[in-house]
C-alpha cells in the first residue's frame, strides 16, 4: 500500500481529537478572560493545544508511561468532551444572552471602515495565496527529511515503542545510538502523542496522523501571531490584518514550516507567552495570587521546554512585563505602583523557577562538559586530523564563541535578508518609549495636554508597554551584550538567522502596535481636518499594499513564505507525499535484510526513524573511535563489530570530515557494487549478501 493509502483514518481522528481539544482550550481560557477580551483569549486557548498535549504526555512518561495506548491518545479528548459539557451547563441559562453577544459581536466584525476593508482583502489574498501550500504541508512527511526533524521523530518512536522515560531524557548517551542533546523533549513527546495514533506498527508508513500534528504547529502558530496582534492592537482590526501581512516577511519562516519543526514550536511557544502575559495582573487575594503564581511557573516551564534558545528569551519576556506594570501605574498615577512592583516581581520569580526547571537538563549539560552546546556529539577527545573541522562544522565554534559589537551589526541583525520588518519594529518601540514619556509630562502639564491624548484605559498603556520593551529586551541577546562563559549565543543569532525568527514575529506585531496606539491617541484638534484625521488610516493602507506588493515581488524579498511556497503546487513528491520513501526507501529496503546480530553505521542520527533506532552513530560515543583508527585496523574493527552497512549521504560524506579518515580510505577500496548510490543517499554495503537486494532498478529478489 502506499503513503496516500495508510493511516488516513487515524489521522482523521487525530484531527477530530485535536479540535475537540481545541475548542475546549480555547472555551476555557474565554471564559477565565486569559487577554481579558474573548477573541484573543480563544485564539490563545486554541494555540496552546499541542502544548497541552506535550504536557499531558509529560505526566504520562513520568507517571505511567506503561499505560496503554488508548490512554495515551482518549484522556485528553474525553476531558475535553467533558469540560465543554460543563461549561455549557453552568451557562445554560445564559445561552440567550450569550447568543446575543455573539450576535452583536458578529455584526460589529462586519461594521468596518473603509480602510479596514483594504487591511482585510489584502490579508484574505494573502491567505488565499498561502492556503494551498499550508494545506500541503501540513498533511506531508517532507519534513522527516531533515535530519533533526527525523532525530526527533526517532526519539519519539522509540519512547513509543520501548516507553523508556530514561531513554527519553538521557543527555549522555553510552551506546552510540542518538546524539546527546541538552533539548527538554518537548517536541519529541508531543510527536509522540501523534504516533500512539495507529492501527499497526509503529513508524513509517502509519504515522500520518504525527506528520499531519506537525505540519498543524503552523495553523497553531497562526493562531497565536492573530492572538498576540490582537492583544498589542487592542483589537483594531486595521492593524491587525496589517500583522497578518507582515509575518509574511518574516525571513526564512518558509524553511521552518517545511522543515524545521522545533522553529515552529519555538515561535508558537513564544509567541503565545507574549499574547498572554500583557492580560496577567498581580491583583487579587491570597488564594488567587497563588493560582497566579502557579499559572506563571507552569506557563514559564511550558515555554522554556520548547527550545533551548528560549532561556535567553522568555526571561526577557516576563522582564517586559514586570516593567510594563510598574510603568503603567506610574504613568497613570495609581498609588500603587511600589506594590505593583512587588507582586510582579513575586510572580516573575515563579516564572524563574519554571525556567530553571526546564533549563535543568542543560544546566546538567554545563556542569558535566563545561558547555550546554545543543551539537555536542561526544565525549571522546582526539587530536586525528578531521577533529578542527568538526569542531567547526557540528558544534558551531565560529557562531557559538563569535562576540559581537552590537553598533557594527545591528543592520545585518534587524536587516536579515533584506526584509524592513525587524527595523519597522526596532524603532517604532523606541518611538513609542518616548512618546510614552511625553505623554507622562502631559498629565502634568495642562498646557501640553490638547497634544497628546494619554489612552484612558490603563489596560491600552501597559500593553503598548509591554509591547515595546518585549522586542527591545528580547534583542539584547542577539546584540551580545550578554554573552557569557555559560551562554554565548550572539553570533549563533547572526548567522543562523532562523534562531530570530521569533523576533521578527514579535517586530512586526510591535510595528502594528505602536501604529495602532497612535491612531487611539491621535491629537483631538487635528481631527478637524480631514486629510489629518485619516492620516492613521491612509498610512495603514499604504503599509498593506507596501508589505503585499514586495511579499509577492519576483525581485524582491524572495525569502517570504510566499515567494519560495509557489512551486509547492508542483512539485510532484510534495503532492504525491513520497518524498520519505524517495529519500530512505533503498535504505529500509535493505536494512530489512541485515541481520539481528548485525550493526548499521550512520553519519546522521536523523536516520534512526526509517531505521527504527537499531543503527549506531559514527560521531557518537564510543563508536566515534573507529574513525581514528590507522587504516590497518579498520577492517579488523568493522568486522568486530559485524558491520553490514554503513548510510551517508554523498555531499555529507564527501564535503566533511568523513573524507579526512582512514575509514573513507577504507571504504573507497570495496568493489564498485558494494557502493551503491542514488541521488540522496550512499549505502556502503560491507556484507556481500546485500547487495542482490539494493536495487535501484526493480524489486529486490524475494
Amino acid at each position: 500500500m502506499t503513503w496516500l493509502e495508510i493511516g488516513n483514518g487515524w489521522r482523521n481522528l487525530y484531527l477530530l481529537s485535536s479540535l475537540i481539544q481545541a475548542l475546549a482550550l480555547g472555551c476555557l481560557a474565554t471564559a477565565h478572560g486569559l487577554c481579558k477580551r474573548r477573541l484573543p483569549s480563544f485564539l490563545s486557548g486554541v494555540a496552546f493545544t499541542p502544548l497541552a498535549q506535550f504536557l499531558w504526555m509529560l505526566l504520562m512518561a513520568l507517571a505511567w508511561p506503561a499505560a496503554p495506548r488508548w490512554v495515551y491518545i482518549g484522556v485528553p479528548p474525553a476531558l475535553a468532551v467533558v469540560g465543554l459539557a460543563v461549561m455549557g451547563l453552568r451557562r445554560a441559562k445564559r445561552l440567550r444572552e450569550e447568543a446575543a453577544r455573539l450576535w452583536a459581536l458578529t455584526r460589529s466584525a462586519c461594521r468596518l471602515d473603509k480602510p479596514a476593508v483594504a487591511s482585510l482583502c489584502f490579508a484574505v489574498c494573502m491567505a488565499l495565496l498561502l492556503l494551498p501550500f499550508s494545506v500541503r504541508l501540513a498533511n506531508s512527511s517532507s519534513f522527516l527529511n531533515g535530519a533533526d526533524s527525523s532525530e526527533y521523530m526517532a526519539l519519539a518512536l522509540r519512547f513509543c515503542e520501548e516507553r523508556n522515560t530514561a531513554d527519553l531524557f538521557v543527555k549522555e548517551e553510552t551506546e552510540g545510538h542518538f546524539r546527546g542533546n541538552n533539548h527538554f523533549p518537548s517536541l519529541e513527546l508531543y510527536m509522540s502523542y501523534g504516533l500512539f495514533h495507529t492501527g499497526g506498527a509503529l513508524g513509517y508508513p502509519n504515522d500520518k496522523a504525527a506528520c499531519a500534528g506537525v505540519g498543524m504547529l503552523s495553523f497553531y502558530a497562526a493562531a497565536g501571531c492573530l492572538a498576540l496582534l490582537d492583544v498589542w492592537c487592542r483589537g483594531r482590526r486595521r492593524w491587525v490584518m496589517l500583522g497578518m501581512l507582515l509575518i509574511n516577511l518574516v525571513p526564512n519562516l518558509f524553511y521552518a514550516i517545511s522543515s524545521a519543526p522545533r522553529d515552529v514550536w519555538r515561535i508558537l511557544a513564544v509567541v503565545w507567552a507574549a499574547s498572554v502575559f500583557p492580560g496577567l495582573t498581580p491583583w487579587g487575594g491570597p488564594k488567587r495570587y497563588a493560582a497566579k503564581l502557579a499559572f506563571f511557573f507552569a506557563a514559564c516551564f511550558t515555554v522554556m521546554s520548547t527550545h533551548v534558545v528560549c532561556f535567553v528569551v522568555l526571561p526577557f519576556l516576563v522582564v517586559a512585563w514586570v516593567l510594563s506594570r510598574w510603568l503603567g501605574a506610574l504613568i497613570h498615577r495609581t498609588g500603587q505602583a511600589a506594590r505593583e512592583l512587588l507582586r510582579s516581581v513575586g510572580m516573575a520569580l515563579a516564572g524563574a523557577a519554571g525556567t530553571l526547571v526546564a533549563f535543568s537538563g542543560s544546566l546538567w549539560c554545563y556542569a558535566r562538559w563545561g558547555t550546554i552546546s545543543p551539537w555536542r556529539l561526544m565525549t571522546t577527545f582526539t587530536d586525528a586530523p578531521w577533529y578542527p573541522i568538526y569542531l567547526e562544522m557540528e558544534y558551531r565554534l565560529e557562531e557559538t564563541t563569535t562576540h559581537l559589537n552590537f553598533w557594527e551589526t545591528w543592520d545585518s541583525i534587524m536587516l536579515t535578508y533584506a526584509t524592513p520588518v525587524g527595523q519597522w519594529g526596532f524603532f517604532l518601540a523606541l518611538a513609542a518609549l518616548v512618546g510614552l514619556l511625553f505623554w507622562t509630562a502631559a498629565r502634568r502639564a495642562p498646557r501640553l495636554s490638547r497634544y497628546a491624548a494619554l489612552p484612558r484605559k490603563r489596560e491600552n498603556t501597559t500593553a503598548l508597554l509591554y509591547a515595546s520593551l518585549a522586542l527591545l529586551l528580547t534583542l539584547a541577546p542577539m546584540s551580545g551584550v550578554l554573552d557569557n562563559p555559560l551562554y554565548s549565543f550572539s553570533g549563533a543569532f547572526l548567522k543562523l538567522p532562523r534562531y530570530t525568527l521569533h523576533w521578527f514575529v514579535l517586530a512586526g506585531a510591535c510595528a502594528c502596535a505602536v501604529l495602532s496606539a497612535v491612531e487611539g491617541s491621535w491629537p483631538r484638534h487635528w481631527r478637524r481636518a480631514p486629510w489629518a484625521r485619516r492620516l492613521p488610516a491612509l498610512l495603514c493602507t499604504a503599509l498593506c499594499v507596501a508589505a503585499f506588493a514586495q511579499g509577492t515581488s519576483q525581485t524582491g524579498y524572495s525569502l517570504s513564505i510566499y515567494r519560495q511556497s509557489r512551486d509547492v503546487m508542483e512539485d510532484e513528491s510534495l503532492l504525491l507525499d513520497n518524498a520519505f520513501e524517495e529519500r530512505y526507501g533503498l535504505l529500509m529496503q535493505v536494512a530489512e535484510q541485515v541481520e539481528e546480530d548485525q550493526s548499521i553505521l550512520i553519519t546522521r542520527s536523523g536516520y534512526q526513524y526509517p531505521l527504527h533506532s537499531r543503527a549506531y552513530v559514527l560521531t557518537a560515543n564510543p563508536i566515534v573511535t573507529l574513525l581514528n583508527l590507522p587504516l590497518e585496523e579498520v577492517g579488523p574493527a568493522l568486522e568486530a563489530m559485524n558491520v553490514a552497512l554503513i548510510a551517508t549521504e554523498p555531499d555529507f560524506w564527501d564535503e566533511r570530515y568523513f573524507a579526512m579518515t582512514t575509514l573513507d580510505e577504507y571504504l573507497d577500496a570495496l568493489p564498485p557494487e558494494q557502493i551503491v548510490e542514488t541521488q540522496t543517499m550512499r549505502l556502503y554495503l560491507l556484507d556481500p549478501s546485500l547487495v542482490a537486494y539494493a536495487q535501484l532498478d526493480g524489486p529486490a529478489p524475494a
